[in-house]
């Protein structure tokens, strides 16, 4: 998912200054963050239905900032059988 500068309302020098956790924390990444969980577990809970849980399967989720900055979440899927 991609966010323009302008939904964000702040431009790219301010975003260089913030750290990851405070950017993943403006509602409006934090909604693209969670419409791309989301996302990802359907997509997970086909891979888990067709192939089981040995996929061991890492997902990211991914909101881009324009092009100045990306954020992301990371999860750690099933145990190895």
């Amino acid at each position: 998912m991609n966010l323009s500068l302008a939904d964000l309302g702040h431009t790219s020098e301010t975003l260089r200054g913030q750290t990851r956790e405070t950017l993943a924390a403006l509602p409006s990444v934090a909604g693209a963050l969670d419409a791309a969980e989301a996302q990802l577990a359907r997509y997970r809970r086909g891979l888990e239905q067709a192939y089981g849980e040995r996929l061991r399967l890492h997902t990211h989720a991914v909101v881009a900032l324009g092009f100045e900055r990306l954020v992301w979440r990371s999860t750690q899927g099933g145990s190895p059988t």
